[in-house]
């Protein structure tokens, strides 16, 4: 269900693309000091643009910059980026990515799932005592989704709800002065990345007889429910008071986290 809060790189300037690539390194680093080769196997982009939006709001950016090479990339020497709410990101990462393997497995009966999450386990547990208002809300969350899984659910508005709570949640670091504006900021993502995660895989889903909330949706009306919903999280997203990133963080929520939305032909009917 991760994934789709990503930049379109092509439409990236040279300097945003440097600064993108180097956030994400450094969540990389943090990720593997953390919790080891494990952790860094978690790494996503979407973290990357929860420590954009939280570095956006501080007055004052006290970070660190270092030149590394990395193993996967070895030709070309490369910059991570961390500050205070790097490793805050790398935490949530890591929850985030445990309690969706344990979801996986229990739901498909994935057995690469389990083990996943059993190289995690350890690790996201110790977090519980750290993070209890955000475990709360992902145990919450992934409870009333299941329920309504298991009951078939029809109206996607629901379990999009669901899943917006745990995001808005995550998105807020304890006692920051804007929370309210960043949990209905993470609130609105979370419902426009359920959806999205939805239509992305409705077709394999209708293939193997899963649940998706967008089965008895039109797809001529898929894309429509997926803007609305994107219009009412970029108007959130313009209320902030962003201090800088401003043009990369709009390039992720403008083009990039449609990147993955599936191309269908005129024709296509919902079966």
């Amino acid at each position: 269900m991760f994934g789709y809060v990503v930049a379109n790189i092509d439409a990236l300037s040279a300097q945003d693309k440097a600064r993108y690539q180097a956030v994400y390194c450094g969540l990389c680093h943090a990720l593997g000091r953390g919790f080891g080769t494990a952790g860094r196997l978690t790494l996503t982009y979407d973290m990357t643009f929860l420590i954009l939006l939280l570095s956006a709001l501080d007055r004052t950016e006290l970070a660190e910059e270092k030149s590394f090479r990395c193993p996967l990339h070895p030709l070309q020497k490369r910059t991570a980026f961390t500050n205070r709410h790097t490793a805050y990101a790398a935490d949530m990462n890591l929850l985030l990515a445990y309690h969706q393997q344990l979801d996986d497995w229990q739901d498909e009966g994935s057995r690469g799932a389990l083990l996943k999450a059993r190289a995690l386990g350890r690790r996201a547990q110790a977090l519980d005592t750290r993070y209890p208002r955000q475990v709360a809300a992902i145990h919450r969350g992934l409870a009333a989704l299941k329920e309504m899984e298991d009951n078939y659910e029809t109206n996607p508005d629901l379990p999009a709800a669901a899943f917006g709570d745990i995001l808005g949640e995550v998105f807020v670091r304890d006692d920051h002065p804007l929370a309210e504006a960043l949990y209905a900021f993470g609130n609105r993502l979370g419902r426009f990345i359920y959806l999205m995660d939805a239509a992305v895989d409705l077709k394999d889903d209708l293939n193997k007889e899963r649940y998706n909330p967008l089965i008895t949706v039109p797809t001529q009306r898929h894309l429509p429910l997926l803007e609305l919903l994107m219009a009412d999280c970029v108007h959130t997203f313009s209320e902030l008071p962003i201090l800088r990133d401003r043009e990369l963080m709009e390039n992720i929520l403008y083009s990039g986290v449609w990147t993955r939305f599936p191309k269908r032909g005129q024709g296509e009917t919902q079966t």
